[in-house]
């Protein structure tokens, strides 16, 4: 359970930084967003003007980033190792696959973490410690 609880602090840890580190660049983009009045004052249409792009990059790099689904699993991971349930490996096997895509596209990218923690879901269920639920729930030593 080290590994898999390891791959949940770096989930979460990645997670937490996206989501307060990223807005600090656009703060400015966000600002005039907020200004304009927050009902969509974002589209997805193709933009025409630079500040258009500003803004759209602006929601993509921060509200809208894979940010708050990676702070979520990592919490899901930590409460989940708290309460001694296995985090299948499948899951690191989906999160390396992406990090692998993430850091061959954009190496200098924090990506690298992601493989971390990949890498730790998958290790962490190859270390099957805790006995099967039939074998646990099997009666020891019954005297008839």
């Amino acid at each position: 359970m080290r590994s898999t609880k390891v791959a949940g602090w770096i989930a979460t840890a990645f997670g937490t930084v996206h989501i307060v580190l990223s807005p600090v660049g656009v703060r400015d983009t966000w600002s005039q967003a907020v200004s304009d009045g927050w009902w969509n004052t974002f589209t997805l249409d193709e933009s025409t003007t630079l500040a258009q792009y500003e803004r759209s990059e602006a929601l993509w790099i921060s509200l809208a980033s894979f940010g708050v689904p990676v702070f979520v699993l990592g919490c899901y991971i930590l409460w989940s190792t708290h309460q001694n349930h296995r985090v299948p490996g499948w899951i690191g096997w989906l999160i390396l696959i992406w990090a692998l895509l993430l850091t061959t596209a954009v190496p200098a990218s924090p990506a690298w973490a992601l493989l971390l923690c990949g890498a730790f879901l998958i290790l962490g269920d190859s270390k099957k410690t805790n006995p099967s639920p039939s074998s646990a729930a099997l009666p020891q030593n019954v005297a008839h």
